[in-house]
């Protein structure tokens, strides 16, 4: 097997791929249109229809609304245009790529924190109304502590995230996704921005998805992670932009 661009002869199917996007910056397709037969690339490798052939888009939708609608920015004030049928007239296009989660800002989290315990550790610390309103599984003091709660607490189908396999969240996946932060300096591999950048932790990306994996444990290997920003995940996840390489191998 080789690379269709460059020629390189490549051991797998899944190197092949995973080249093509680092080295070329493109992802080659990896579905097959039900509608016309060609080739196409979906970053979710779910669609059964390329864009020209999907029976669900535009018009045929059943949601589909021959006009937009204005609203005004909950944040910076400014007017813009929306579909009714894709989502809320909120947020802008602009704050919402800007945004370092998945929403712009929680309002929230301007209250004063207050002092609990975590549910797995017993250790106080404090933590924002936004954490701990609402929450029905419990706070934990840390990722770590979270993911050592799931493991001692959720098995198999009882968990929201069972699949007929291991859990997504257990030890491995959030021992891995904490090296993952600490190899890449905890900045994203995109763009460069680190905690202080961002306000938080970024985000850590499966470079081949979880689904891929007969095993899905076989997924969270530190070499198959790399961090991104919330705003680069969107992109990387959509295929606007290529997979960055993990700090140590560039």
């Amino acid at each position: 097997m080789q690379c269709p661009t460059c020629g390189k002869p490549l051991a797998t199917e899944r190197g092949m791929r995973q080249h093509h996007t680092k080295v070329h910056g493109v992802s080659l397709p990896n579905r097959t249109c039900s509608g016309c037969d060609d080739r196409f690339y979906d970053p979710k490798s779910r669609r059964e229809f390329c864009d020209d052939c999907n029976p669900n888009a535009g018009e045929h939708n059943g949601n589909w609304r021959d006009a937009t609608e204005e609203s005004v920015c909950v944040l910076c004030d400014s007017s813009f245009e929306y579909y009714p049928s894709e989502k809320e007239g909120v947020y802008c296009p602009e704050c919402v790529e800007d945004a370092s989660g998945l929403l712009p800002e929680n309002p929230m989290d301007d209250l004063e924190p207050t002092v609990v315990d975590c549910e797995y550790c017993g250790e106080s610390f404090p933590a924002p109304p936004s954490r701990t309103t609402g929450n029905s599984y419990g706070t934990f003091c840390s990722t770590r502590c979270y993911g050592d709660w799931l493991s001692a607490n959720v098995v198999g189908e009882s968990h929201h995230q069972w699949e007929g396999g291991p859990l997504v969240y257990g030890n491995g996946w959030w021992r891995v996704r904490e090296e993952a932060l600490e190899r890449d300096a905890y900045s994203c591999q995109c763009c460069g921005k680190d905690v202080d950048d961002l306000g938080q932790n970024p985000d850590v990306h499966h470079i081949d998805r979880v689904r891929e994996f007969d095993d899905t444990s076989d997924a969270h290997e530190l070499e198959n992670v790399v961090t991104l920003c919330r705003p680069c995940h969107r992109k990387v996840e959509a295929g606007v932009v290529a997979t960055p390489v993990p700090s140590d191998e560039k």
